[in-house]
């Protein structure tokens, strides 16, 4: 049965995590071929961001798996356990293309010819394809109804499993990625579980250090 408890999971930012992916995916393939042949040093900064993007997907996935999924079946299965089976059964399918986006990036990152930019950018393609109709089932058939059966606490506990499972070297671009999508109380809903330094630190920290990271990755390439 849903949950009665007026303490529900707010679902807002899990669709700012879903934005940065579907931007990120969309600019990878192109960021890639822009790399030319031989150009070791700028193909080092492109490797770098989609593995960040890819590590981050790998982990939201993974917490999704783990501790979202098992929910929805127990609470609600009858209700959305075909839909929850359907994109369980896609995150396999986009685990596989991680696996093999990774393979062909290394194999670039480490001869970044035209003919290795061309597969690495055409695997990126179609996990984005697939990732796009992913998120998209996700956010029509299930978020919507996910507030009637999981808390806030929760829905927190899954945010905070991807966020801590980073390198902490790599927090402040990610949650300033993050940021930049999202409206400031949304921004103060991804910082509210957070220990009080960060959650202090984080929103001056954050954006500054993402400014930077964009910049490299994305002004360069223009």
């Amino acid at each position: 049965m849903p949950h009665t408890s007026t303490d529900r999971a707010d679902v807002r930012d899990m669709l700012v995590v879903h934005e940065a992916f579907r931007q990120n995916y969309a600019r990878l393939p192109d960021l890639v071929r822009a790399v030319t042949t031989d150009d070791a040093e700028r193909a080092a900064v492109i490797a770098d961001h989609v593995q960040l993007i890819e590590d981050f997907l790998h982990l939201h996935h993974k917490g999704e798996d783990e501790l979202l999924w098992p929910k929805l079946l127990e609470r609600a299965g009858d209700r959305l356990g075909e839909t929850v089976n359907l994109l369980e059964s896609q995150h396999e399918e986009i685990a596989a293309l991680l696996t093999e986006s990774a393979q062909r990036l290394a194999i670039w990152r480490g001869r970044p010819t035209e003919e290795h930019g061309e597969q690495l950018a055409r695997s990126l393609e179609r996990l984005g394809a697939l990732l796009t109709e992913h998120l998209g089932i996700e956010e029509k058939d299930v978020l919507p109804v996910v507030p009637e059966y999981v808390t806030a606490k929760e829905w927190h506990e899954l945010g905070d499993h991807a966020i801590n499972a980073l390198p902490k070297s790599k927090l402040p671009v990610v949650f300033g990625m993050l940021a930049s999508l999202a409206d400031a109380e949304v921004v103060k809903l991804m910082l509210s579980t957070a220990p009080l330094v960060p959650r202090l630190l984080m929103p001056v920290l954050g954006p500054k250090a993402y400014a930077r990271h964009a910049r490299k990755v994305f002004e360069s390439a223009a």
